[in-house]
C-alpha cells in the first residue's frame, strides 16, 4: 500500500466517524444549519493563517490555527453586530464576513513567525488522531438528552457545564443586549457569553426545528475537532515529527491521570466490588478522597467546555506569537500576540489572564537578560493596547458582578492539601513523560522552549496564590490543569520523537507505553460513566443522572407555548440546588426572580435574594402573593421539591384563585399565574 493510498484511506475513515457522530446527535435538516454555520465562521480563520503562512508551508498551519482563530474573530464580530441591534440569522453570515477582511492585511505578516512545514506524514498522522474526538465522545453524546417513554436525561457530569451552556445560550437567543440574569431578576448576565452567541443567532432562527442539544452537540463536535488539530499542529510547531505529534497529543488526552487505577488498586483492596466504579466521579478522586483541587483531564473539555476551548486556543496562539516570532524587535507581531491574548481573555477571561501573565513572564525575562529597555518599553505598548481594549470589552459586557469581589489573592489551601500526592494522582503519567522530556530539552541544549517554561511558571503561582471565590476554592485549579495539559503535549511529542531514535527504542518506548496504560484506566472510566444514563444511583447530594420526567417535559412545553420569553417563573431555589438549579432557565428556558447558579460569582447576592422568594411558599396566600409582585414573578411552579418542602403549599395558593389562578397541572407539576397588582 502506497502512502497516498493510506492516506486517503485513513482520511475516509476518519471522514465516515465523524459523519456517524454528526447523525448520532442531530437531526439532517439541524446538521446541514448547525454544521454550515459553523464552518462559515472557519473558513476566514482557514484564509488569514493562510496568508500569514504563505502557499509554500503547505495546508498544516491554516488548517491548524485557523479554524478556532475564525471562531474567536467571527465572535468578536457577531458580539459588535448583536451590540449593533442585528437579529437575524443573516448576522451569523455577516459576522464572517467582516472577519474575511482582515485576509489582506494578514499578508503582510507573512514572515513575522516560525512556523512548520507541512510534512509527508502530516495527513495521516493528523487523520489517525482526528479519531480521537469520536471514541471518547461518540457515546457520551449519542446518550446526551435521550429521550425514552420514562422522560429525558443528562448524566450529572453535564449539568456544571453543559446544562448551564443550556441555560446561557437560551437566554442569548431572546436578543435582549446586555444579555439578562435569568437567576435574578432585573440583573445583566455576568458571565463570559461571547462564544455562546453563535449557537444562540442559530436557535433564535432555527428553534422550531432544531433542537438547543442538537445545535450544542454540533458545536462540541467542530469545536472539539479543531481543539485537537491546534494541539497537533502546535506539538509540530517545536520540530517535533508528525507521527511523534500525534502520540504525544494523543498520550495527555487519554492518559493524563492515575486516579482511575488508585480507585481500582483502592477498591480490590478494600473488597469493594469493581461496579461502583460507575459510581465515581474518577477525574475528581483526589477532591473526593484527599480534598485537594480535582484537576480535570483534556478529555473533560472535549466533553463539555468548547467555550474554554476556543479561548485557550486564541491565548495559546497568542503566546507562541510572542515567542515564535523571527525578529528580535518586532512591535506589530506583540501587537497580533495582545490581540489573540485579548479575545482569549473575552471569551475565556481568568484562562486569557493567566496566558497574559505567561507570555509577559516570557518576553520580560528576554527583555531584562538582554537589558533591551526599548524593546521592552515598544513591545509593552504595542501588546498593552489590544489587551486594554479587550479589558474594556470585558467591563462594557458585564462579565464581572461589580457587587463584591470575586477573587482573593493569598495562599489557597486546598491547593497545598497533600500536593505532592494529588498531583502525583491527577497528572502522574503526564509528569513522568514530562520530566522525561525536560531531561532531554537539557541534555540537547535546546533554547526554544522558554514559552512553556513560564506558562508553567505562572500557572503555579495561579494555583496556590489566586483564587476565584464561591468555587470551592478549585475553579483556578481546574484551569491550571488543562493549560499544562496543552502544554504537556509538547514534551510528550519530543520524548516520542526522541525514544524512536534511541538503541535501546523497544524497550524505552514500552516503558512509556506501560505510563500510558497506567493512566488509560481513568479515560476509559470516565467515558464509560458519562454515557452510562441508567445509573439512577445517588450521588453525595445529587443523582448521578439528571432525569426530567414526562410530567417535567408536558410542564416545559406548555410554558413555551403560553408564556412570554422575558417572563419570569419562580421555583424554590433551595430544594432545587446542586441537582436541579438551572431546571427553568436550561429546559423550560424562562427567567427566575432568584436562583442559585453554581457558575455565577460571588454567590451571596443569589442566595439572599433565593432566600427572600422561598417565602412565597410557605407564607399566607395573600402574603405570597404580594410578595411574588414584588419580586416580579409571574407564574409559580410547584413540582416533588416544593411539595416536599413546603406541606400544604398547593391549598394554600388554591385558596387565591382570583389572584393567583391555577394555569396548568399534570400528575406532578401545578403552575400558578401572578396576576399584575393594579
Amino acid at each position: 500500500m502506497t502512502d497516498r493510498t493510506l492516506a486517503r484511506g485513513s482520511t475516509a475513515v476518519t471522514a465516515v466517524s465523524y459523519l456517524a457522530l454528526l447523525a448520532a446527535v442531530a437531526s439532517p435538516l439541524a446538521l446541514l444549519f448547525g454544521l454550515s454555520l459553523q464552518i462559515a465562521f472557519v473558513l476566514p480563520g482557514v484564509a488569514i493563517a493562510r496568508a500569514i503562512a504563505g502557499p509554500a508551508l503547505g495546508w498544516l498551519v491554516p488548517l491548524a490555527f485557523g479554524p478556532l482563530l475564525g471562531q474567536a474573530l467571527g465572535s468578536l464580530a457577531l458580539t459588535a453586530v448583536w451590540a449593533a441591534g442585528g437579529r437575524g440569522i443573516w448576522v451569523a453570515l455577516l459576522a464572517p464576513a467582516l472577519v474575511s477582511l482582515v485576509v489582506l492585511p494578514a499578508r503582510r505578516l507573512h514572515g513575522r513567525w516560525r512556523l512548520p512545514a507541512t510534512s509527508s506524514g502530516d495527513r495521516i498522522a493528523l487523520a489517525a488522531l482526528l479519531l480521537i474526538v469520536p471514541v471518547v465522545v461518540g457515546l457520551p453524546f449519542a446518550h446526551l438528552g435521550e429521550i425514552t417513554a420514562d422522560g429525558q436525561f443528562y448524566r450529572a457530569y453535564f449539568t456544571a457545564d453543559y446544562v448551564w451552556r443550556r441555560a446561557v445560550v437560551a437566554e442569548l437567543a431572546k436578543g435582549a443586549f446586555l444579555p439578562v440574569n435569568p437567576y435574578f431578576h432585573g440583573d445583566t448576565l455576568h458571565y463570559y457569553w461571547m462564544p455562546h452567541l453563535l449557537t444562540a443567532a442559530q436557535y433564535r432562527f432555527a428553534s422550531a426545528w432544531a433542537t438547543l442539544d442538537e445545535l450544542l452537540l454540533i458545536r462540541s463536535v467542530c469545536i472539539d475537532a479543531f481543539f485537537v488539530t491546534f494541539l497537533y499542529g502546535m506539538v509540530r510547531v517545536f520540530g517535533v515529527r508528525a507521527w511523534a505529534s500525534a502520540a504525544g497529543v494523543a498520550f495527555v488526552i487519554v492518559s493524563s491521570s492515575f486516579e482511575g487505577i488508585y480507585a481500582w488498586f483502592d477498591f480490590v483492596n478494600r473488597g469493594v466490588p469493581l461496579h461502583e466504579l460507575t459510581n465515581l466521579n474518577i477525574d475528581a478522586i483526589t477532591r473526593w478522597y484527599i480534598r485537594g483541587i480535582p484537576i480535570d483531564g483534556l478529555q473533560r473539555l472535549l466533553f463539555y467546555q468548547p467555550h474554554h476551548a476556543v479561548g485557550y486556543v486564541a491565548g495559546l496562539m497568542g503566546v507562541l506569537a510572542v515567542s515564535r516570532r523571527t525578529r528580535v524587535f518586532d512591535p506589530v507581531a506583540m501587537a497580533v500576540a495582545g490581540l489573540l491574548l485579548g479575545l482569549s481573555i473575552a471569551i475565556s477571561s481568568f484562562a486569557g489572564v493567566m496566558f497574559t501573565a505567561g507570555a509577559a513572564l516570557f518576553e520580560a525575562y528576554s527583555v531584562v537578560r538582554q537589558l533591551d529597555w526599548r524593546r521592552g518599553l515598544a513591545h509593552a505598548s504595542a501588546s498593552a493596547i489590544p489587551l486594554a481594549l479587550a479589558s474594556g470589552l470585558v467591563l462594557a459586557l458585564q462579565y464581572v458582578d461589580a457587587t463584591g469581589s470575586i477573587v482573593e489573592f493569598g495562599v489557597n489551601r486546598v491547593a497545598t492539601q497533600r500536593f505532592w500526592l494529588v498531583t502525583a494522582l491527577s497528572f502522574g503519567p503526564v509528569l513522568i513523560v514530562s520530566i522525561a522530556a525536560i531531561a532531554i530539552i537539557v541534555q540537547a541544549e535546546r533554547q526554544d522552549l522558554g514559552e512553556l517554561g513560564a506558562l508553567a511558571a505562572a500557572c503555579v503561582v495561579f494555583y496556590f496564590f489566586i483564587n476565584v471565590r464561591d468555587h470551592q476554592d478549585v475553579y483556578v485549579g481546574w484551569l491550571v490543569g488543562h493549560l499544562l495539559f496543552m502544554s504537556a503535549t509538547v514534551l510528550a511529542g519530543i520524548l516520542f520523537d526522541h525514544v524512536w531514535t534511541m538503541p535501546n527504542r523497544r524497550q524505552a518506548m514500552a516503558g512509556v507505553v506501560a505510563v500510558g496504560l497506567a493512566g488509560l484506566p481513568t479515560t476509559v472510566i470516565d467515558v464509560y460513566n458519562t454515557q452510562d444514563i441508567t445509573n439512577n444511583r445517588g450521588a453525595p447530594g445529587f443523582m448521578w443522572t439528571l432525569r426530567l420526567t414526562p410530567d417535567d417535559r408536558q410542564a416545559f412545553h406548555w410554558i413555551r407555548l403560553n408564556t412570554r420569553p422575558e417572563e419570569v417563573i419562580q421555583v424554590d431555589p433551595f430544594t432545587r440546588d446542586t441537582e436541579t438549579w438551572a431546571y427553568l432557565p436550561a429546559f423550560a428556558e424562562r427567567r427566575m426572580a432568584a436562583g442559585l447558579p453554581i457558575s455565577m460569582v460571588p454567590l451571596k447576592k443569589y442566595q439572599e435574594g433565593s432566600e427572600q422568594v422561598r417565602a412565597i411558599f410557605d407564607e399566607p396566600a395573600l402574603a405570597a402573593y404580594e410578595r411574588a409582585v414584588r419580586a416580579g414573578i409571574n407564574y409559580v411552579l410547584i413540582g416533588p421539591p416544593e411539595r416536599h418542602a413546603h406541606e400544604g403549599v398547593e391549598e394554600r395558593l388554591d385558596g387565591l384563585p382570583d389572584l393567583m389562578p391555577l394555569l396548568f397541572r399534570n400528575g406532578t407539576i401545578s403552575i400558578y399565574g401572578v396576576r399584575a397588582a393594579r
